[in-house]
């Protein structure tokens, strides 16, 4: 005996073998597809990471490498006149890769300290007893704004766990302004 369907006039009812090999088609699908999307996740969250690591061990020895010569050519500028025009320059480049990379607080800290290097050689040099005296005093440490502004970006990288888009904003604001800016 055919049991009586709800199916209007001209309507056929769905045949159940095809709803179920339809079931287990995409239940299949789905569960094939699930270990790739999550493969794709986790190779792009490590990717991520990875990059972010190298950025931020390349910051490090940026801003590592201008703290060295940057110190040098400054104890250097309280004592002596400048005789040497290529360690100021070195110290312009290692500026300029900062200004590749960083964020505005470090490369505005980068800038105002070279300019306080060039401004000692200007002045008379200072006597030994000067310069204990200065160590001595709030100024000891001329490097302190840019330290700081390297660490807060470094950390604030880490916490985010990816690179900011510096490099995206320099840019914007290079092609605003014509190029790069020394203030």
């Amino acid at each position: 005996m055919r049991w009586p369907t709800a199916v209007g006039p001209g309507v056929s009812s769905m045949n159940t073998t095809l709803i179920s090999a339809l079931a287990a088609f995409g239940g299949s699908s789905v569960g094939a597809l699930a270990p790739v999307l999550s493969s794709y996740v986790l190779q792009r969250s490590a990717s991520q990471r990875e990059m972010s690591n190298r950025q931020i061990a390349l910051r490090e020895a940026l801003y590592s490498d201008f703290i060295k010569e940057a110190s040098r050519l400054y104890a250097t500028s309280l004592t002596h006149v400048l005789e040497n025009l290529d360690d100021l320059v070195s110290v312009y480049a290692l500026v300029s890769r900062i200004r590749l990379f960083a964020s505005e607080p470090v490369v505005r800290a980068a800038e105002d300290f070279v300019k306080q290097i060039v401004g000692h050689y200007g002045k008379p040099n200072l006597s030994v007893e000067q310069i204990r005296a200065a160590a001595l005093s709030a100024e000891a440490d001329p490097l302190d704004v840019f330290s700081f502004a390297c660490r807060t970006e470094l950390r604030d990288m880490l916490q985010r766990g990816t690179a900011p888009a510096t490099m995206r904003g320099r840019l914007d604001l290079m092609a605003t302004t014509g190029g790069g800016r020394w203030r």
